[in-house]
């Protein structure tokens, strides 16, 4: 369904009872918010594999960021981490969703981290896949030398360095396949993917988002998982978040990539248990 939040609508979409029979009573399950990687892709891979995990110890709530998938593409001037952030606490106020276990995988860790940093009181608890407080080009482009080859790297730094309709091009056909492995053509070839939108963002905040300095106000307990080949987000850039949490745990998956749940299924059974751990 769509909902009005400031303004525009919101694709949202549950998964799993909040109220559950045991017995004669019952049992209230937690809420997991799932913020999307991207820039530009939409929450439907998650209902392929972290969400089915997640429903049978949890509701799932599911939505599309301003801009992406089925909801209102609002102004590009609005594609951004802070407005994405107040669009979910406004969201979460509307469908009165308290206390939240919010899940940011990837690109969608940035938006995560910064709603837990500016609402420490608002999210029982966070899980970040691959996260990163900065985007730092050098460092990601050394990544797709060392995990890719030569042209994924040579790809990759003509991109980040110019993000045009001609450097992408080349990127998602050279350097992608390194981040998503066997899922990137699956990737490639969804109809939704607001390139305008993955363009807008990596010409503008990616170069400036440092949220290095947001991490410590994190009171929620945290787990963090992560895959050490991840190019686009690679193990130094991860490990300086978890260095700046306060209450954190983190699982390393060696050879998992952008997807950890694809590459290292295991990570998905360590996360139902954090979520439902009292």
């Amino acid at each position: 369904m769509r909902v009005q939040v400031g303004d525009v609508k919101l694709f949202v979409d549950f998964d799993g009872a909040k109220l559950r029979p045991q017995g004669p009573w019952l049992d209230e399950r937690p809420t997991v918010l799932v913020v999307h990687t991207g820039p530009g892709v939409d929450h439907l891979p998650y209902k392929n594999h972290l969400g089915p995990t997640l429903a049978t110890v949890a509701q799932v709530l599911y939505v599309d960021l301003r801009g992406h998938g089925r909801s209102d593409p609002g102004a590009p001037g609005d594609w951004n981490v802070d407005t994405w952030t107040a669009d979910l606490v406004a969201l979460l106020e509307l469908l009165d969703v308290e206390r939240p276990v919010v899940v940011g995988a990837g690109w969608g860790a940035f938006t995560a981290i910064r709603l837990a940093a500016l609402h420490p009181r608002l999210p029982s608890k966070l899980v970040l896949a691959n996260p990163n407080a900065r985007f730092v080009a050098a460092r990601s482009v050394a990544a797709f030398d060392e995990l890719g080859n030569a042209e994924a790297g040579e790809a990759a730094f003509n991109f980040f360095s110019d993000p045009t309709d001609q450097t992408l091009g080349p990127y998602l056909q050279l350097s992608f396949p390194f981040v998503m492995g066997a899922a990137a053509m699956d990737a490639l070839v969804r109809p939704d993917w607001n390139f305008p939108l993955a363009l807008e963002w990596s010409r503008g905040e990616m170069r400036t988002i440092d949220l290095r300095g947001d991490l410590g106000a994190i009171t929620a307990p945290t787990f963090v998982v992560a895959g050490d080949c991840d190019p686009q987000y690679p193990r130094a850039s991860i490990e300086e978040v978890v260095d700046g949490l306060n209450d954190v745990r983190v699982e390393w998956f060696p050879g998992a990539r952008h997807s950890v749940w694809r590459d290292a299924p295991a990570s998905l059974g360590l996360i139902r248990d954090f979520v439902a751990e009292l």
